[in-house]
Parts: structure tokens; sequence; C-alpha cells
């Protein structure tokens, strides 16, 4: 009985240390970790503000936090009905202003580009009448324009 106990123990001891170096053996190495920096919004904390409290602490009662944090008081816009009024009357008339600079400017761009078209139609009407004024050979020569061309291969 001694024996099979003792063989037992040897076998799940030899068991064992082979289990544990097959597992040193196949374990991964580890892989190089790259930091990710991400935008993260900001975001204003609501904690209570003040020393904490200090109470008894049961475990089925919630500690009691104070939530007297001062918030930004909201601001009311004043309303001017009046100076909205002034403010777009004196939009409009800037603008009318602006558009009426803006049609100057048009018109006198198109005059000039009116100019200068007729400058170029007066240029090419004078081109044509030097060319109709040149004189032209007005009778064509009887002269055959290719002369017939004799074979040299005997027949």
């Amino acid at each position: 009985m001694r024996q099979v106990f003792a063989r037992c123990v040897v076998a799940v001891g030899a068991g064992l240390a082979l289990m544990v170096a097959q597992g040193c053996k196949k374990q991964a190495a580890p892989v190089p970790v790259q930091r990710v920096v991400a935008s993260v919004p900001r975001v204003r904390p609501d904690f209570a503000l003040g020393p904490l409290p200090v109470e008894d602490i049961d475990a089925g009662v919630m500690p009691r936090v104070d939530r007297t944090a001062p918030r930004p008081p909201q601001v009311q816009p004043v309303q001017a009905p009046v100076q909205q009024v002034d403010t777009q009357a004196a939009v409009a008339e800037a603008q009318q202003l602006q558009d009426a600079m803006l049609l100057e400017q048009q018109q006198v761009a198109s005059q000039r580009q009116q100019e200068e078209l007729d400058q170029e139609i007066e240029q090419d009407v004078k081109a044509q009448q030097e060319m109709e004024a040149e004189p032209r050979i007005q009778d064509v020569p009887e002269l055959p324009l290719s002369a017939p061309v004799e074979s040299t291969q005997p027949q």
C-alpha cells in the first residue's frame, strides 16, 4: 500500500511539474502597448464643495452629501427694441450703400468691356478693308500645275 501511495504521489508530482513547465512555455509575450491620446471633452464635476461630512456610517444608510455648489447665475438679455430698430436701419443703409457701389463698379466694368470690344471690331474692319484693297491676280495662268511624269521602266 505504501508503494502504491508513493507511486501516486510521484505521478501527481510529475504531472504537476509537467503542467507548470508547459504553462511557462506557452505564455504569450507581452504586447507593446501604444498610448492612444483621444480628445476627451472637459466635464465640470458636480461634487460637493467644502469639507467631507463626518457621520456614523451605517451599512444601510447612504451618506448625506451637501450639493450646494455655487452655480453661475443666468443672465437675462436686456431687450432694447429701439436699439434693434436703429441697428436694423443702419444695417439696411450700409447694405444699400454697398449695393450702389457694386452697381457702379459693374457699370464701369461693362463700359470698359464695350469700349474694348468696339476697338477690336474697328481693327478687324480695317484689316478686312486693307485685304480687299490689295491687288489680286485676275487671270489664272494656263500652265498645268504638275508636269506629266515619264516612266523609265521598259514596257
